[in-house]
């Protein structure tokens, strides 16, 4: 098999078949106790919804397993309404909110600055997606320009200063990257594929943004399934392999092009895709047709 960087892309004409195959009949359902996004859907309120997305987005790197006690810890927390609490933090008066918080990179220090920068913004804009909003353009190819001026708010001298010597902790960084260091953002992206799509499971909260200008949220799972079914070619998983595998997918579905992101991630997460040729694991998948384990590499165009 050759290299996956010098595989061809598949023909969109090719993968269309399959990968709405893929997106219709996968049950979102039984693998959501398994995702992230079963902390803001466990909230019925919108307003806290938006808080608490944002919040287990960004703390979602690792394992659900590891991750996920973690969120569960600061939201009791939060208490009843994550977002009366964050609207009216008050880092001088709750400092120690978050005392003993300790997952890997991050400490009570980054959930103080994400409070106070998230609560800052509700207080001046009433929602976290009215202040998205306001800085998404429709001249905008992606919501790239828009997550540049989210995360700034969330990295501002106001919030810099809640820090000893007003420098960041590497673990707050970690949570609000700037698509502009060309880092994949894949939490940050996760979260706006929350807020903006329409269709389950997502929330579609921020109704003022497209779902055409989303850019797909890339983790191993889904660069591990794009190199298979032919999406990408790069070998660095960056906002260019994003860009690159959402430019194939807006081909597919010019309106919603993230859409097959949730199926896509859970059967490489589930085990149902094994990452290899395997008779009895990928006799039932849709994608074989398309899968470069199942068949070998066969050009289908010339390469770009």
């Amino acid at each position: 098999m050759a290299p996956s960087h010098r595989r061809p892309l598949r023909s969109p004409a090719r993968l269309k078949a399959p990968m709405e195959r893929l997106y219709e009949e996968f049950d979102w359902a039984a693998r959501t106790p398994a995702d992230a996004i079963r902390y803001p859907l466990a909230y019925p309120d919108p307003r806290d919804q938006e808080v608490v997305a944002l919040l287990a987005a960004c703390l979602a790197y690792g394992r659900v397993s590891l991750f996920g006690p973690w969120v569960a810890w600061a939201l009791e927390r939060m208490g009843p309404s994550p977002h009366g609490f964050v609207r009216d933090f008050d880092p001088a008066r709750q400092g120690e909110a978050f005392a003993g918080f300790h997952y890997r990179f991050n400490r009570p220090r980054d959930l103080v600055a994400f409070c106070a920068a998230a609560g800052g913004i509700l207080r001046a804009h009433g929602t976290l997606g009215a202040f998205f909003a306001a800085g998404y353009s429709p001249e905008d190819a992606t919501v790239g320009p828009a997550l540049e001026r989210f995360v700034g708010e969330f990295r501002s001298p106001r919030i810099a200063a809640l820090f000893p010597r007003r420098r960041f902790s590497y673990g707050y960084q970690h949570l609000f990257p700037r698509p502009s260091t060309g880092g994949a953002c894949k939490r940050l992206l996760l979260y706006l594929r929350w807020m903006i799509r329409r269709e389950r499971p997502d929330f579609g909260l921020w109704t003022r943004v497209p779902p055409s200008a989303l850019v797909i949220p890339v983790d191993t799972h889904i660069e591990h399934m794009a190199r298979a079914v032919g999406l990408t070619r790069r070998r660095s998983r960056n906002w260019l392999m994003a860009e690159e595998i959402t430019s194939r997918l807006r081909l597919l579905d010019p309106a919603d092009p993230v859409k097959y992101d949730f199926a896509l991630c859970h059967k490489r997460m589930s085990g149902d895709c094994p990452g290899r040729r395997d008779a009895v694991v990928c006799a039932p998948c849709g994608l074989r047709p398309v899968c470069a384990h199942w068949r070998g590499w066969r050009p289908l165009e010339r390469p770009a």
